[in-house]
């Protein structure tokens, strides 16, 4: 199983990027990189960094191996579901969410008035 320097060197070789150009991007020397990496403080943002740089999706990192992977095919980031090109996208599932929303506020309402009827039939002290 090949670990996180590992992959990530694999992916420049393919890319023909040396660790040298990683680190300059990241503004950082390449000891702080290894250091981060080896002592698992690596943060996430930098992770991100880096797989924006090499035009890999964040997951590929926990892949076990790049084989049949296709890096001119697969997206490198995620879809921003801000943006207007997204937003049909979307909208069916947010009409969907605030359907199950009005109907699960009926059925409390309709538990509440039940509760409430049979509070009512309770003898008061």
């Amino acid at each position: 199983m090949m670990n996180l320097k590992e992959k990530i060197l694999q992916v420049l070789e393919m890319k023909n990027y040396t660790y040298a150009d990683l680190a300059s991007h990241l503004s950082i020397s390449e000891s702080e990189l290894d250091f981060a990496i080896e002592n698992n403080t690596l943060e996430i943002r930098t992770l991100e960094l880096i797989s924006k740089e090499l035009r890999i999706p964040l997951y590929s990192f926990f892949r076990e191996n790049f084989e049949g992977f296709d890096f001119e095919k697969e997206p490198y980031y995620n879809v921003n579901i801000w943006s207007k090109e997204e937003e049909p996208k979307i909208t069916p599932d947010v009409k969907a969410l605030r359907q199950e929303i009005d109907a699960l506020r009926a059925d409390v309402l309709q538990k509440k008035l039940l509760i409430d009827k049979l509070e009512s039939k309770i003898p008061k002290p």
